[in-house]
């Protein structure tokens, strides 16, 4: 019955609408369905988006970053139209198993990974745990590597998982964000400004109960673990860009990441916030191309 409340996000309804659907296409692993966009031209970059966001956040980017990688775009599990995986799946560690299982099946290793947020901390997980492959340079955008200040640090995992306790906490929550100035208040407290264009993805998502399922399991099991400490070992070259003003991750975490990893450079984008990449696109992909052609040669 509680399924029923659940319904996945319908593509069908919905393709039309969103960005590179034409690209689109659905990869099964053994815990996850996820939902794929693969295109352009060059050596491949996987894309990873942060926590509660879709392949929709690249689509600024993309038209820049085509032109010189083949763009492999996926929605992380239980996000958007990427299916809601187990509970151990919804681990980053799962997370992680089951997106390698997904390289594999597509036959393709990255040249070079991006991840936003926790995305990054997706990304860094993968390529700590493939030792035994080519290191990829890896563009981590205002990325959630260290635990969050004060409070937030342990009311973030255990408000999600009370939450989590009640089955309805998603349904009634994907009530509660019909209300415009709900999402828009959101989305502010991020220090980003975004263009009503930007705004409506985020509103589709915002107002799928399946969607906000997926993102308070994967909060629920929110644990960093040893990657903090780990960020040293990454093999490949890193470019951290970060928005100074970002009130979701303080830039200062992007500053002590940078001190820990001795092969990254690090580039604040000044007035910009948690999304910079989608505030200003074109520039963030300008920059970020110029520092992988850099870092190929």
């Amino acid at each position: 019955m509680l399924n029923a409340l659940y319904p996945p996000m319908p593509w069908e309804t919905l393709k039309n609408q969103w960005p590179n659907s034409q690209h689109s296409q659905f990869i099964h692993t053994s815990d996850v369905r996820w939902h794929v966009q693969i295109f352009g031209e060059g050596p491949p970059l996987l894309l990873l988006h942060g926590l509660g966001s879709s392949t929709h956040t690249w689509r600024g980017m993309a038209p820049f970053l085509s032109k010189h990688y083949r763009l492999i775009a996926v929605d992380t599990p239980g996000h958007a139209f990427s299916s809601i995986p187990s509970t151990s799946g919804a681990k980053f560690e799962g997370m992680a198993k089951s997106l390698r299982e997904l390289l594999d099946t597509l036959r393709i290793w990255p040249t070079a990974v991006m991840g936003h947020s926790a995305g990054a901390c997706l990304a860094a997980k993968l390529l700590l745990n493939t030792p035994n492959m080519p290191a990829p340079a890896l563009v981590a955008l205002n990325p959630a590597w260290l635990p969050l200040p004060g409070l937030a640090n342990w009311m973030f995992p255990v408000s999600a998982k009370l939450i989590a306790l009640n089955p309805l906490s998603a349904w009634l929550f994907a009530k509660h964000m019909t209300k415009d100035l709900v999402i828009q208040k959101i989305l502010s407290s991020t220090g980003s400004h975004l263009s009503e264009a930007d705004i409506f993805f985020y509103r589709v998502l915002m107002q799928s109960p399946a969607h906000l399922k997926g993102v308070l399991q994967m909060m629920s099991h929110w644990n960093l673990g040893k990657l903090p400490e780990q960020l040293s070992q990454l093999r490949g070259r890193v470019l951290i860009q970060a928005g100074i003003n970002d009130l979701t991750i303080p830039f200062g975490h992007a500053v002590t990441s940078h001190h820990k990893i001795t092969q990254s450079q690090l580039h604040p984008l000044s007035d910009l916030g948690h999304l910079a990449h989608e505030e200003k696109p074109q520039a963030s992909a300008e920059q970020i191309l110029d520092w992988l052609a850099t870092t190929t040669a």
